[in-house]
C-alpha cells in the first residue's frame, strides 16, 4: 500500500485501528462460533497480521518522508 496524501494516511491509520480490533476479537472471542443453525467465520489471523504489517510499513515510510507534493514559488529578479 502507497500512502500519497493527507487523506489516505488518516484513513490508512483507521484501517489499522480496525484491523487490531478484528486481530482481538479473535484472540478473545474465537476464529468462529455457532447459534444455533446459523456460524460466523471471522477472518483469518494469518492474514490480518499480514494487512497490520503492511499498514504499518506505509504508515511509517509516509510518516518519515511526509508528503511528495512539491511547493513551486515564482521569483522575480530585482534589478
Amino acid at each position: 500500500m502507497i500512502i500519497r496524501n493527507k487523506e489516505d494516511y488518516k484513513q490508512a491509520l483507521e484501517d489499522l485501528a480496525d484491523l487490531k480490533k478484528a486481530k482481538k476479537k479473535i484472540l478473545v472471542g474465537g476464529q468462529s462460533y455457532s447459534i444455533g443453525t446459523n456460524q460466523l467465520t471471522r477472518a483469518s489471523l494469518k492474514e490480518i497480521n499480514t494487512e497490520i504489517k503492511e499498514l504499518e510499513t506505509a504508515i511509517n515510510a509516509y510518516e518519515q518522508t511526509g508528503s511528495t507534493r512539491r511547493i513551486a514559488k515564482r521569483v522575480i529578479p530585482v534589478d
